[in-house]
């Protein structure tokens, strides 16, 4: 399949080796079965650093880090929690699912990736002891609904994770809830149209099919493809995910109680470039879709609460 014609009639061509390509640009941090040990290195490094930096980042808006309550909302491997919390006063990660302390092999993984950050980040703790030792608790909270009295927290954070919480203005209202008056929030999202931004599962041989197609085309063209079960995951992927253009996140989150102290919207060169590729894709973009959604990765936020 050369092209593939859409519902309206209009055809878009099709890459071989396009998703294949994008995948590979980046290295994962996310633990796949067959991990060598340097790519849990690479990984480890990775989250340390990351972690390392967004503690630097809060001290910026929150200068007394060492005694506030941080919550973490969807914390995931909750790495982050663990080093936000040799910083912190304390730290509560939540998430629907804690990886940590599951027993099956995505749990196996995330603590062996997360007893490779602790050896880095002190000398060697396991993560038995760190959970102790440290300021540190974890909890199985939905977003939307969050189990913690007004004002218990002094920083709040989320990475990754707004993009995939429904409905999210309900999960905005009861993150401003949980954070006193004069708290800091920070929120760092994936935008869904993007060049990655429909994730793993959302990547096809056609050119940002995503901010090109409608689901029934995708469901389509998937199922041409690569047959009806895949496409109906992928579909089901794409259904979780807020569909939201940079615009829409920008008024999303200016109809909360915050002061916005900062918004930066992080352009990736290496989607610049394939942009500039297949120009043809900014001639054919959903409605309301701009060449802009395409190719910033990352929406970082820091917000004051003001309620």
């Amino acid at each position: 399949m050369t092209t593939f014609i859409r519902a309206d009639g209009r055809p878009v061509r099709v890459v071989p080796g396009f998703r294949d390509r994008v995948l590979a640009y980046r290295p994962s941090v996310t633990p796949r079965p067959g991990w060598t040990p340097v790519q849990y290195a690479h990984a480890a490094d990775t989250k340390l650093d990351r972690g390392r930096r967004l503690i630097a980042q809060v001290r910026k808006r929150y200068d007394r880090l060492d005694r506030a309550a941080v919550l973490d909302v969807a914390c995931g491997d909750g790495i982050n929690c663990l080093v936000l919390a040799t910083a912190a006063g304390r730290a509560v990660g939540v998430d629907l699912r804690l990886p940590l302390f599951e027993l099956d092999e995505t749990g196996a993984q995330a603590r062996q990736l997360s007893g490779l950050v602790l050896e880095r980040l002190d000398g060697g703790s396991r993560l038995a002891d760190a959970l102790q030792r440290l300021p540190v608790r974890f909890v199985r909270a939905d977003a939307t609904r969050l189990s913690f009295p007004d004002d218990k927290f002094d920083v709040l954070l989320s990475r990754s994770a707004m993009e995939h919480i429904v409905p999210v203005e309900r999960a905005l209202a009861e993150m401003a809830r949980v954070v006193r008056p004069g708290g800091v929030i920070h929120h760092s999202v994936d935008p869904y149209f993007w060049l990655r931004g429909c994730h793993k599962r959302g990547l096809v041989d056609i050119p940002w099919a995503h901010a090109r197609l409608s689901l029934g085309d995708f469901r389509r063209f998937v199922t041409a493809s690569e047959g009806e079960v895949v496409a109906a995951k992928r579909c089901q992927r794409l259904e979780t995910l807020n569909r939201f253009t940079l615009a829409q996140w920008r008024a999303v989150v200016e109809a909360g109680p915050y002061e916005i102290l900062d918004w930066t919207e992080e352009q990736s060169p290496f989607a610049v470039a394939l942009l500039k590729e297949y120009p043809e894709v900014g001639e054919s973009l959903a409605e309301g879709v701009e060449s802009r959604d395409l190719v910033h990765g990352r929406l970082q936020i820091w917000l004051r609460v003001t309620k």
